[in-house]
């Protein structure tokens, strides 16, 4: 695999992990995530749990997808997928002009925002760059450093609303 397939691998593996396990960690975290799909009204209250639980699942089976080198390939193309419905579904809710929190991964209390959208789009460009540029081959060395890098630009990526708020944090009344 090229350097650049591997990071991308890195990238959304923990993204996804990161997002599942944020979702998956309790019942009430669940609670929320449907509780904010409500609000974000992209789903009835009365299916909000289940698109909550199916949607915490498909995540954590994208990271799967990812993880296994046999599966990698289908993993990129379902992250392509989940990612566009995401992606899609903060552009709905910017639209209508909605100031309901990101529970992306976990208990943010920040608005989704534009940030959130371009975080997606990136996403789902790694996702599209995986599933597209060509196999190589690296050294363990190589390969090492790339899924570092890529780790560690997920660890960046999920914790960008703090990122933001620690150095942009917003003015109160």
């Amino acid at each position: 695999m090229t350097f650049s397939v591997v990071v991308c691998q890195g990238l959304l593996v923990v993204v996804f992990l990161a997002s599942a396990a944020s979702k998956l960690r309790s019942g009430r975290a669940l609670r929320a995530l449907a509780t904010s799909l409500t609000a974000m009204r992209l789903v009835g209250r009365s299916r909000a749990t289940a698109v909550a639980a199916a949607l915490a699942v498909s995540e954590g089976g994208v990271a799967v997808l990812l993880a296994v080198p046999s599966t990698r390939w289908a993993g990129f193309a379902a992250a392509v997928v989940l990612l566009a419905v995401l992606t899609a579904g903060v552009a709905v809710v910017l639209r209508r002009g909605s100031e309901v929190p990101c529970r992306c991964f976990g208990a943010s209390p920040a608005p989704l925002s534009v940030r959130h959208l371009l975080r997606n789009l990136l996403l789902t460009a790694a996702a599209l760059a995986g599933l597209t540029l060509p196999a190589g081959s690296l050294t363990l060395a190589g390969w090492l450093i790339a899924l570092l890098a890529g780790g560690l630009a997920g660890v960046i990526l999920t914790l960008l609303d703090d990122l933001v708020e620690l150095f942009l944090p917003v003015p109160t009344s």
